[in-house]
Protein backbone atom coordinates (compact mmCIF):
# COMPACT_ATOMS: atom_id res chain seq x y z
CA UNK A 1 0.00 0.00 0.00
CA UNK A 2 2.67 2.68 0.98
CA UNK A 3 4.78 1.53 -2.10
CA UNK A 4 1.32 2.46 -4.63
CA UNK A 5 0.57 5.94 -2.60
CA UNK A 6 4.63 6.70 -2.90
CA UNK A 7 4.40 5.66 -6.74
CA UNK A 8 1.07 8.22 -6.97
CA UNK A 9 3.10 10.79 -5.70
CA UNK A 10 5.92 10.73 -7.69
CA UNK A 11 4.31 10.14 -10.75
CA UNK A 12 2.54 13.56 -9.66
CA UNK A 13 5.69 15.23 -9.86
CA UNK A 14 7.34 13.88 -12.54
CA UNK A 15 3.96 14.88 -14.20
CA UNK A 16 5.16 18.52 -13.02
CA UNK A 17 1.82 18.91 -11.11
CA UNK A 18 3.45 19.68 -8.35
CA UNK A 19 6.69 21.62 -9.85
CA UNK A 20 4.40 23.36 -11.99
CA UNK A 21 4.41 27.37 -11.96
CA UNK A 22 0.77 28.91 -11.06
CA UNK A 23 -0.24 32.71 -10.88
CA UNK A 24 0.09 32.62 -7.08
CA UNK A 25 -1.09 36.60 -7.18
CA UNK A 26 -4.66 35.49 -8.66
CA UNK A 27 -8.08 36.60 -5.74
CA UNK A 28 -4.99 37.94 -3.17
CA UNK A 29 -5.40 41.06 -1.61
CA UNK A 30 -4.26 44.29 -2.98
CA UNK A 31 -3.19 48.10 -2.52
CA UNK A 32 -2.12 51.39 -4.09
CA UNK A 33 -0.99 54.83 -3.74
CA UNK A 34 -4.33 55.65 -5.19
CA UNK A 35 -7.36 54.66 -6.83
CA UNK A 36 -9.71 56.52 -9.34
CA UNK A 37 -13.53 57.01 -7.70
CA UNK A 38 -16.18 59.05 -8.78
CA UNK A 39 -19.64 57.92 -8.72
CA UNK A 40 -20.23 54.70 -10.59
CA UNK A 41 -17.07 54.90 -11.77
CA UNK A 42 -14.66 52.78 -9.11
CA UNK A 43 -11.37 51.95 -9.99
CA UNK A 44 -10.04 49.97 -7.00
CA UNK A 45 -6.39 47.95 -7.01
CA UNK A 46 -8.12 44.76 -6.41
CA UNK A 47 -9.13 44.65 -10.08
CA UNK A 48 -5.23 43.83 -10.89
CA UNK A 49 -6.16 40.40 -9.57
CA UNK A 50 -9.64 39.56 -10.56
CA UNK A 51 -8.45 37.28 -13.39
CA UNK A 52 -9.72 39.46 -16.26
CA UNK A 53 -6.81 41.39 -18.48
CA UNK A 54 -9.14 43.76 -20.21
CA UNK A 55 -10.38 46.81 -19.62
CA UNK A 56 -14.38 45.11 -19.32
CA UNK A 57 -17.24 45.27 -16.92
CA UNK A 58 -19.67 47.83 -16.23
CA UNK A 59 -19.67 50.63 -13.89
CA UNK A 60 -19.25 49.76 -10.33
CA UNK A 61 -17.72 46.81 -11.61
CA UNK A 62 -14.67 47.50 -13.93
CA UNK A 63 -11.82 45.35 -14.16
CA UNK A 64 -8.91 47.35 -14.14
CA UNK A 65 -7.55 49.28 -11.66
CA UNK A 66 -6.14 53.16 -12.16
CA UNK A 67 -4.95 55.80 -10.32
CA UNK A 68 -6.79 59.37 -9.28
CA UNK A 69 -6.99 62.12 -11.86
CA UNK A 70 -3.77 63.60 -11.82
CA UNK A 71 -1.82 60.71 -10.53
CA UNK A 72 0.42 59.61 -13.14
CA UNK A 73 4.15 59.43 -12.62
CA UNK A 74 5.02 57.77 -9.28
CA UNK A 75 1.97 56.05 -8.40
CA UNK A 76 2.11 52.41 -7.64
CA UNK A 77 -0.51 49.18 -7.40
CA UNK A 78 0.55 46.07 -5.01
CA UNK A 79 -0.33 42.45 -4.13
CA UNK A 80 0.27 41.05 -1.31
CA UNK A 81 0.83 37.39 -2.07
CA UNK A 82 0.15 36.14 1.68
CA UNK A 83 3.39 34.04 1.97
CA UNK A 84 6.65 34.64 0.13
CA UNK A 85 7.17 32.88 -2.67
CA UNK A 86 10.01 32.29 -5.56
CA UNK A 87 8.50 34.74 -8.10
CA UNK A 88 10.07 33.85 -11.31
CA UNK A 89 8.06 36.03 -13.81
CA UNK A 90 5.52 38.42 -14.01
CA UNK A 91 2.54 38.64 -16.83
CA UNK A 92 1.47 42.50 -16.99
CA UNK A 93 -1.62 44.04 -19.03
CA UNK A 94 -2.00 47.62 -19.12
CA UNK A 95 -5.12 49.51 -19.57
CA UNK A 96 -6.26 52.32 -21.85
CA UNK A 97 -9.17 53.26 -20.14
CA UNK A 98 -11.93 51.29 -22.73
CA UNK A 99 -12.19 52.93 -25.70
CA UNK A 100 -10.78 55.95 -24.17
CA UNK A 101 -7.28 55.52 -24.59
CA UNK A 102 -6.23 58.43 -22.18
CA UNK A 103 -4.92 56.79 -19.38
CA UNK A 104 -2.15 53.40 -18.40
CA UNK A 105 0.99 52.60 -18.00
CA UNK A 106 4.39 53.48 -20.28
CA UNK A 107 7.54 52.99 -18.63
CA UNK A 108 7.07 51.23 -14.79
CA UNK A 109 9.43 49.72 -12.20
CA UNK A 110 9.13 46.14 -10.05
CA UNK A 111 10.06 46.53 -6.62
CA UNK A 112 9.61 43.56 -4.37
CA UNK A 113 9.27 42.90 -0.58
CA UNK A 114 9.26 40.02 2.05
CA UNK A 115 7.82 42.27 5.02
CA UNK A 116 5.97 44.92 3.05
CA UNK A 117 7.87 47.91 4.33
CA UNK A 118 11.47 47.43 2.67
CA UNK A 119 11.06 47.08 -1.31
CA UNK A 120 13.82 45.78 -3.65
CA UNK A 121 13.95 47.10 -7.43
CA UNK A 122 14.18 43.92 -9.27
CA UNK A 123 13.41 44.63 -13.04
CA UNK A 124 12.20 48.06 -14.76
CA UNK A 125 10.32 47.72 -18.54
CA UNK A 126 7.69 50.09 -20.57
CA UNK A 127 4.50 48.59 -22.14
CA UNK A 128 4.73 49.08 -25.81
CA UNK A 129 1.69 51.58 -27.84
CA UNK A 130 0.45 47.93 -29.33
CA UNK A 131 0.80 46.37 -25.26
CA UNK A 132 -0.88 49.43 -24.12
CA UNK A 133 -3.73 49.41 -27.23
CA UNK A 134 -3.86 45.68 -27.08
CA UNK A 135 -3.93 44.18 -24.11
CA UNK A 136 -1.52 42.18 -24.72
CA UNK A 137 0.95 40.75 -21.81
CA UNK A 138 4.04 42.16 -20.97
CA UNK A 139 6.41 39.25 -19.85
CA UNK A 140 9.19 40.17 -16.94
CA UNK A 141 10.95 37.47 -16.43
CA UNK A 142 14.06 36.85 -13.67
CA UNK A 143 17.25 34.87 -14.13
CA UNK A 144 16.57 33.32 -10.66
CA UNK A 145 13.75 33.05 -8.22
CA UNK A 146 12.74 36.52 -6.62
CA UNK A 147 12.09 35.73 -3.22
CA UNK A 148 8.82 38.21 -2.47
CA UNK A 149 5.71 38.30 -0.83
CA UNK A 150 4.86 41.58 -1.80
CA UNK A 151 4.87 42.92 -5.21
CA UNK A 152 5.00 46.37 -6.80
CA UNK A 153 4.33 48.32 -9.87
CA UNK A 154 5.75 51.93 -9.79
CA UNK A 155 4.64 54.02 -12.72
CA UNK A 156 7.40 55.93 -14.11
CA UNK A 157 5.32 57.31 -17.04
CA UNK A 158 2.11 56.69 -18.40
CA UNK A 159 0.24 57.33 -21.89
CA UNK A 160 -2.00 59.70 -22.31
CA UNK A 161 -4.65 60.73 -25.52
CA UNK A 162 -3.37 59.97 -28.65
CA UNK A 163 -2.73 62.75 -30.00
CA UNK A 164 0.29 63.11 -27.45
CA UNK A 165 -1.23 64.38 -24.48
CA UNK A 166 -0.12 63.64 -20.90
CA UNK A 167 -1.62 60.60 -19.53
CA UNK A 168 -3.90 61.54 -17.02
CA UNK A 169 -3.79 58.56 -14.88
CA UNK A 170 -1.38 55.43 -14.32
CA UNK A 171 -3.41 52.55 -14.70
CA UNK A 172 -3.03 48.41 -15.00
CA UNK A 173 -5.76 45.36 -15.81
CA UNK A 174 -3.61 42.91 -14.44
CA UNK A 175 -0.73 41.56 -12.54
CA UNK A 176 0.09 37.53 -13.04
CA UNK A 177 2.86 36.49 -10.68
CA UNK A 178 4.29 33.31 -12.02
CA UNK A 179 5.76 31.76 -8.77
CA UNK A 180 7.39 28.11 -7.89
CA UNK A 181 5.90 25.80 -5.33
CA UNK A 182 6.05 27.09 -1.54
CA UNK A 183 9.06 25.05 0.08
CA UNK A 184 6.97 22.65 2.11
CA UNK A 185 5.03 21.25 -1.28
CA UNK A 186 8.52 20.74 -2.72
CA UNK A 187 10.14 19.14 0.67
CA UNK A 188 7.28 16.84 0.65
CA UNK A 189 7.39 15.79 -2.90
CA UNK A 190 11.17 15.01 -2.65
CA UNK A 191 11.04 13.17 0.72
CA UNK A 192 8.47 10.81 -1.25
CA UNK A 193 11.19 10.54 -4.11
CA UNK A 194 13.32 9.39 -1.26
CA UNK A 195 10.56 7.11 0.25
CA UNK A 196 10.40 5.57 -3.09
CA UNK A 197 13.93 5.09 -3.37
CA UNK A 198 13.72 3.11 0.46
CA UNK A 199 11.31 0.92 -0.42
CA UNK A 200 12.73 -0.33 -3.92
CA UNK A 201 15.86 -1.04 -1.87
CA UNK A 202 14.60 -2.71 0.76
CA UNK A 203 12.39 -4.97 -1.70
CA UNK A 204 15.78 -5.72 -3.93
CA UNK A 205 17.29 -6.61 -0.56
CA UNK A 206 14.26 -9.25 0.06
CA UNK A 207 14.54 -10.52 -3.26
CA UNK A 208 17.91 -11.74 -3.17
CA UNK A 209 17.82 -13.48 0.55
Amino acid sequence: MISKIVAAAVALAVSGSVFAETNVALGKATTASTFYSSGTEVFPSANITDGLTTDGGSPSNWSFWLSSEGQNAGSWVQVDLGSTFGVTSLNLFDSHNRGYNDRGTDAFTISVSTDGVHFTNVADGAFTTAQWLNQTADVVTFDAAVLARYVRLTADSTYGDQAGGTGRSAGLAEMQVMAVPEASTSSMALAGLGLLGFVAMRRKANQSR
